[in-house]
Order: structure tokens, then C-alpha cells, then sequence
């Protein structure tokens, strides 16, 4: 159990453009499902190995920082609360790249409905550093701050326009 401050920033990407091979990397195949959207309460299977209960705190507009509790659950806790999800169910694969500067750079590739969609996103430590770090070149845009591209926003809207 764990009590977070989520720092991190979302550029919406075109897969085809990535330069990073990923086939050096473990897929995680990832199932995102949501009990409530506010405040944010998730669920999340991961390789149907790791089940995370996540709850997250709406982040003040303008500030990439918010609060993230996550706790471990079994997978008969898991597939008990499924039975309590709202929105759309989440299905992505992530793949963790290192980057040259030190960050882990996570790259979403969604399935199913949300097919073709594709960002990446980078944690931070501090707000100072997610400011300061560049748009990639080969990014499409910086969506950080558009609800629209959230897993939450995704769960309950569907792809964005």
C-alpha cells in the first residue's frame, strides 16, 4: 500500500514514427477498468499477474502533480470488484523505454475500441523537471493536460475527436 505524488506528462504519439525498437522490451499486456470516476478509483490486471487498486486525487488545472494511493489486491479481490465497474473497459500494451536523460518512458498502445491510439508518458520528480523536459520531435502533441486523453476520460468518453 502506497501513498504517491504522480508528477508526469502525456504526448500523444504515432506509433509507426517511434524510434525505439520494441521487441527488446516485456510487453505488459494491461486491462484498465474504473469503479468510479470522481474521485478516480481504478483497477488495473497487468499480464494477469499483478492486480492494483488505484485511487487518484483530480489534479488542480495547471499543475501536472496529483495524490495516487495504490494497493496490491488478489485476484479473487480483483474479479469481485469488476462486478462494481462503470465507463468502458482499458485494453493497452506498455512497453518501457530508459531514456538517454534517465527517464523510463512508458508507451501506451491501446486495443479494442481505442485501437490506433498511442501516447507515451514519463513520471516525474518534481514539477520543475516535467516543465522543463522537451516535447519529443517525434511526438504528435502534448496532451497532459486534456481530460480527453486520460485513462479515466478514455474509460467514460471513448476516443477523443
Amino acid at each position: 500500500m502506497s501513498l504517491n505524488k504522480e508528477i508526469e506528462r502525456k504526448w500523444l504519439v504515432d506509433k509507426d514514427k517511434i524510434p525505439f525498437d520494441f521487441s527488446k522490451c516485456k510487453p505488459l499486456k494491461m486491462v484498465q477498468s474504473y469503479i468510479c470516476f470522481s474521485p478516480t478509483v481504478r483497477l488495473r490486471n497487468t499480464n494477469d499477474e499483478e492486480y492494483i487498486l488505484c485511487v487518484k486525487t483530480k489534479g488542480k488545472p495547471g499543475l501536472l502533480a496529483r495524490d495516487e494511493f495504490e494497493t496490491e489486491l488478489t485476484k479473487e479481490q480483483y474479479e469481485t470488484l469488476l462486478s462494481k465497474i462503470e465507463g468502458n473497459v482499458i485494453e493497452k500494451t506498455r512497453y518501457c523505454i530508459e531514456s538517454d536523460d534517465g527517464y523510463t518512458m512508458e508507451f501506451d498502445i491501446f486495443e479494442g475500441a481505442l485501437s490506433g491510439l498511442c501516447y507515451m508518458e514519463i513520471e516525474f520528480p518534481d514539477e520543475e523537471s516535467a516543465l522543463s523536459y522537451p516535447t519529443p520531435p517525434w511526438a504528435i502533441k502534448d496532451v497532459s493536460d486534456d481530460f480527453r486523453y486520460k485513462n479515466a476520460g478514455l474509460a467514460k468518453f471513448g476516443m477523443p475527436e
